[in-house]
């Protein structure tokens, strides 16, 4: 059958759950995909969202190829107000989707479905069981569910030729899964529907994930013991040292399986058994040009994966340990472009769970990178008490929503706004953390680029009573533009000393009060929502001569 779906986690979630139950599935994300993969691989029923057929396009894609014109099409809903359509089913019943893809199958007679194996990766590590479909040379997908997501490896001759994990793909997916100690496994047979993005040998992989699994580990709790994120000192600039710091930490080797294959090694043996017993699908021996990365194909490795190499898979080589250190991971250009995404994402809080997933890479490559970036000052914890605050204590409120109303000026619509002036750089940081401020509607977009004026958000303080602040980068280059966020303001407060004159000049002109923050506040630091807050507070006081 094929299955299309443009949502990835419902996609992969009901893709495993289908195959547990002996159906052989192909995926796509979107019609176009659908009809080729249907053309490439003639299913027998195709599976989709209804979302994906608006205006019939996708039974009009499929009618359009007269070779697929009558393939059964079936649609997910994921509920419906009445009854359901002769063509639809509801998403979360798989044993109902599974009856009426039989029903629609224009097959007369069902092949048996060759065996499965399913189990619990406590009992029986992944790791282990790895090694004894690479041993069986085993082709087929083996489902993995996980209490954080659902994944996917697809082997062929027992050789791991790709893998996906929730939205990850490739060895980061399969590096990913190897860490997972909790979730069932289903094991369906069969050569499986899909590109090779894993070019190296499983042996290899699994070596280095035995590795980097551990050192992941630590290094997240060395980095987030509490669950801290991160967010830049300052903002990027151009010039970022991005270099490693001098004492690069190098890592020693433990190939040993530890506690995760010890305790439970009687229980490989019933899995063993229940290998060997099943019937016979495995594939044909792997040409020679796929084991070594698919060098004579058609299709030529990437070059940021390592080609494969061949060699004897031999279940004692994983656990015969090595004293010699491993390569410093990554090259000095992939670290760097690994800290650039790092330091353009964490313009604003991000936890490791979020950085791992949206940066491509290995993990301990990441969290070496990050480390040495938290180590030199460019990157700081933020605990999780940071993250956000209130804007004021519930009894300080009726106190500022009086200061507010006396600031709003005649002439100019509510809310009244204070201006608070920075440098385009540390404007930046600045709206961050007014989206912090728990009581603070900040605008969708994201800020612009260009040193104008900018909305930074709107503080409401209850009983209709609600304060806007804009932001004023004071570049003087761009002072024709001060105007518009000056007039009407209750105030102007000033962060750093750029443009102090020019700045001056138009309050002056415009009779406004210009206040100096790191006079009234000290140094301030401009990620800490909570201090944003307390100099929004005391610009407030000031401005309304308290």
């Amino acid at each position: 059958m094929l299955l299309v779906d443009s949502d990835v986690d419902a996609l992969g979630a009901l893709a495993s759950a289908l195959r547990a139950r002996g159906l052989t599935v192909t995926n796509a994300n979107g019609a176009f995909e659908a009809v080729e993969q249907a053309f490439k691989r003639r299913p027998d029923v195709v599976l989709a969202a209804r979302t994906l057929d608006e205006d019939n396009a996708l039974a009009d894609a499929f009618a359009a190829v007269p070779d697929l014109a009558d393939t059964p099409i079936l649609f997910l809903v994921d509920g419906a107000e009445g009854d359901l359509g002769f063509d639809e089913v509801l998403r979360g019943d798989v044993d109902h989707i599974v009856s009426r893809i039989t029903e629609a199958s224009p097959r007369g007679s069902k092949p048996t479905v060759p065996q499965e194996i399913r189990g619990d990766l406590q009992q029986v590590p992944l790791v282990d069981l790895l090694q004894l479909l690479a041993m069986n040379r085993r082709s087929g997908t083996l489902g993995i569910t996980t209490p954080t997501g659902a994944g996917e490896l697809r082997l062929l001759a027992g050789e791991v030729i790709d893998a996906v994990y929730r939205r990850l793909e490739g060895e980061k997916a399969l590096y990913r899964l190897l860490g997972e100690r909790d979730g069932h496994f289903a094991f369906s047979p069969g050569e499986p529907a899909s590109v090779r993005r894993i070019m190296a040998p499983t042996s290899r992989l699994l070596m280095e994930a035995l590795r980097q699994v551990d050192e992941v580990q630590r290094r997240r709790s060395e980095l987030a013991p509490a669950g801290e994120a991160f967010l830049v000192t300052e903002p990027a600039s151009d010039d970022l040292d991005l270099s490693p710091l001098p004492d690069h930490e190098t890592f020693s080797v433990d190939a040993t399986f530890g506690d995760s294959a010890s305790s439970d090694r009687g229980s490989a043996a019933p899995l063993a058994s229940a290998l060997s017993s099943l019937p016979d699908f495995t594939a044909s021996p792997m040409p020679a040009s796929d084991v070594k990365g698919n060098r004579g194909g058609s299709m030529p490795p990437p070059p940021t994966l390592r080609a494969a190499e061949p060699a004897a898979f031999r279940l004692e080589a994983l656990r015969t340990p090595t004293t010699s250190p491993p390569a410093p991971l990554g090259e000095p250009a992939e670290r760097a472009a690994v800290a650039e995404k790092l330091a353009a994402l964490l313009q604003m809080p991000h936890n490791l769970d979020e950085l791992l997933d949206e940066i491509s890479g290995p993990d301990l490559l990441i969290l070496e990178v990050l480390m040495e970036l938290t180590a030199s000052g460019k990157v700081r914890r933020i605990s999780l008490a940071d993250l956000t605050t209130p804007f004021a204590p519930s009894e300080h409120l009726p106190v500022l929503r009086s200061l507010v109303t006396r600031l709003a000026r005649p002439g100019f619509a509510p809310p009244p706004h204070l201006v608070i002036a920075a440098s385009t750089r540390r404007m930046a940081t600045l709206s961050h953390a007014v989206r912090r401020i728990g009581d603070a509607i900040v605008p969708a977009e994201p800020p612009p680029q260009a040193a104008i004026p900018r909305p930074l958000g709107v503080i409401r303080l209850g009983d209709g009573v609600e304060l806007a602040l804009v932001g004023l980068p004071i570049e003087e280059s761009f002072a024709p533009a001060w105007p518009l966020a000056l007039h009407g303001a209750a105030a102007v407060v000033r962060l750093g000393d750029g443009g102090e004159d020019a700045l001056a000049a138009h309050c002056e002109t415009l009779e406004l009060l210009l206040l100096d923050a790191e006079a009234m506040m000290g140094p301030l630091d401009l990620a800490s929502p909570g201090q944003i807050t307390l100099l929004v507070r005391a610009a407030l006081e000031a401005a309304a001569g308290v």
